[in-house]
């Protein structure tokens, strides 16, 4: 299946793209869709998406078809996604 991805930057920095189609298995997850991006785009992604330990860096908001899903939620990872979906991953910034 495919489905549309939306970065902004950092990570349309490393992808060299703002807006790109993705081709996934019929089962994927949000998971698969970020596992999709380190493999094609490699450690460049990786730095700007994970922390040190591993885990996503809080400050990313993740939207499916402009609904947040808010990964600071157990399995949030784990929600489908299914051909056609537009994904979006946009770096929460705040200051003052």
């Amino acid at each position: 299946m495919e489905i549309r991805l939306k970065l902004f930057p950092p990570l349309s920095d490393a992808a060299g793209a703002s807006e790109l189609n993705l081709t996934l298995s019929d089962k994927a997850t949000l998971k698969t869709v970020v596992d999709a991006l380190v493999t094609r785009f490699g450690n460049r992604m990786k730095q700007h998406l994970f922390d040190r330990s591993g885990r996503i860096i809080p400050s990313w908001a993740v939207f499916l078809n402009q609904k947040i899903v808010p990964l600071n939620q157990p399995q949030a990872l784990e929600v489908p996604v299914h051909p056609q979906d537009e994904v979006s991953f946009i770096l929460n910034i705040a200051g003052g």
